[in-house]
């Protein structure tokens, strides 16, 4: 474990981003209560006190009473789940990360599979919050459980995990009115989960270039990658724009609302083409020039300021971990080369403007947050099938009013009085994790484990609570803190020494 001394850490900038230059341009959407929603990045925060101790007794909150570590194996069945009554289990929660964490690779990490059943045993509540996209949420449930050697609708995976592009769920009716362009890894798997949101027109960049040969001259993928398509919605034009520069638009020319980027995509040339088309329109209509481009009498220099399609990025891990030996590109990786076309686009003169999701937004974690204190953890409660969209703090309209998509949530809440983030990677979990303060009260603590992204041996660019070896002695870890008397081995019945 790592070990430092208690410090104070005050958060007065929350940047989005995972590398130094993405951090200085995302815009993000904050909690409605109690935050204003700003143009920038920069907010006000309070301080928050962090132990950071290399010793388990150190500010250890207790229970009434210690729980005997028999009742916490997987042979203790009806025994463990008896115990919702205790402190321990009624009022922490858990928020896991899943690549790095529970699995690497294809091998799932050794006692991952028989902690989760344990803690779901015992009624604890938890979410799987990863910053993985591109697919439904189920699949994402499928993948794991295949991983870890678990069923797929074992009631200890189901309706738990929350993937980069989720919060999008609960935006507002008035939002999924509006035609989107989507794109990812996976653009068509991409539209049809934003269907399946509640999205009614949804565009992908190969919409576009089968609507309109001339638009990418490089179309090498067009029969592969994008030859899955469909006519533009509304019986729009990709190829109605014959003068970018003419203020008469015609009535069927296309216009994008939201660009809305689920997960890495796999032909940046397509798409960073595209998007900075209408990143440079007047007001997010394909095929034209804004004319308020570089003036320096306007904010941005004038760039982004013409009613140009809002960009939003699902999320900002510039790396993510795999089976290869050396860390892998993630979308943040694209967010970055974007930005440096931008650059050179505007001659150094504007930021890119956008908005980001994922780790460590607080976005995402309100999101999360909301759907633990829904979810009372006790057993038989989570059922995917039953799930709805939880409140979110829905994204700003054009007229600078915010909306509402809470009314299929039926309100009940129980609180919590702390929250273990258990992560790989210091620029989304812990940094999220540290940073976050939930209106209720409840504390966040970070956990980091050496078997993801972060190098053991190195110093993490955020400092978590404690740094353990795997995601099992991170619960060990936890529930020691807590006051409850656990092993290892008790909390694996063996499986995962």
């Amino acid at each position: 474990m790592a070990s430092a001394g208690a410090c104070m850490r005050c958060l007065s900038r929350l940047p989005s981003g995972t590398g130094a230059a993405a951090l200085r341009s995302q815009r993000a959407w904050l909690p409605a209560t109690g935050r204003a929603l700003g143009a920038t990045t920069t907010y006000a925060r309070g301080k928050r006190l962090f132990g950071h101790t290399s010793r388990l007794g150190e500010r250890v909150v207790k229970p009434p009473k210690t729980v005997p570590a028999e009742e916490l194996t997987g042979k203790a069945g009806a025994s463990a789940a008896s115990n919702v009554s205790h402190k321990a289990f009624s009022d922490v929660a858990f928020a896991f990360d899943i690549d790095g964490v529970l699995y690497q690779g294809n091998r799932g990490i050794p006692g991952a599979r028989e902690m989760l059943r344990a803690i779901h045993a015992l009624g604890m509540r938890y979410v799987f919050l990863t910053n993985g996209g591109g697919a439904h949420e189920d699949a994402k449930v499928r993948s794991l459980a295949r991983r870890l050697g678990m069923s797929d609708d074992e009631d200890a995976l189901r309706g738990r995990v929350i993937v980069s592009h989720t919060p999008m769920r609960g935006w507002a009716d008035s939002v999924k009115e509006q035609t989107v362009l989507i794109t990812g890894s996976h653009p068509e798997t991409a539209r049809q989960i934003a269907i399946e949101y509640g999205f009614k027109r949804a565009v992908t960049p190969a919409d576009l270039i089968h609507a309109n040969d001339k638009l990418y001259p490089f179309d090498n993928l067009k029969e592969s990658l994008h030859s899955q398509f469909r006519p533009l919605p509304d019986g729009k034009s990709a190829s109605s724009i014959e003068d970018a520069y003419s203020a008469d638009v015609p009535a069927d020319a296309l216009r994008i609302d939201k660009i809305l980027v689920w997960n890495d995509p796999r032909d940046w040339s397509l798409d960073i083409q595209v998007i900075h088309d209408l990143l440079v329109s007047h007001r997010g209509y394909l095929g034209t020039v804004s004319s308020k481009n570089g003036d320096a009498t306007l904010p941005n220099y004038g760039w982004q300021q013409d009613g140009q399609p809002e960009l939003w990025i699902s999320n900002l891990d510039l790396f993510w971990k795999t089976d290869y030996p050396v860390n892998r590109f993630g979308t943040g990786a694209f967010v970055e080369a974007l930005r440096g076309v931008w650059s050179a686009v505007t001659e150094g003169a504007a930021e890119l403007q956008f908005h980001a999701l994922g780790k460590p937004s607080e976005y995402t974690y309100e999101y999360a947050h909301e759907r633990l204190l829904h979810d009372y953890g006790d057993a038989g409660s989570v059922n995917g099938a039953q799930l709805q969209p939880w409140p979110s703090p829905p994204p700003q309209q054009q007229d600078g009013s915010s909306s509402s998509n809470e009314g299929n949530v039926d309100g009940t809440r129980h609180p919590l009085r702390r929250v273990y983030m258990i992560g790989d990677n210091p620029e989304s979990d812990i940094r999220g994790a540290n940073g976050f303060a939930p209106a209720d009260g409840t504390e966040w603590k970070s956990i980091l484990v050496k078997t993801g992204v972060w190098r053991a041996g190195t110093e993490p660019s955020h400092r978590p609570d404690v740094v353990v070896d795997d995601v099992v002695d991170g619960i060990v870890w936890a529930l020691r803190n807590e006051g409850v008397d656990v092993t290892r081995e008790t909390l694996t019945g063996g499986g995962g020494a």
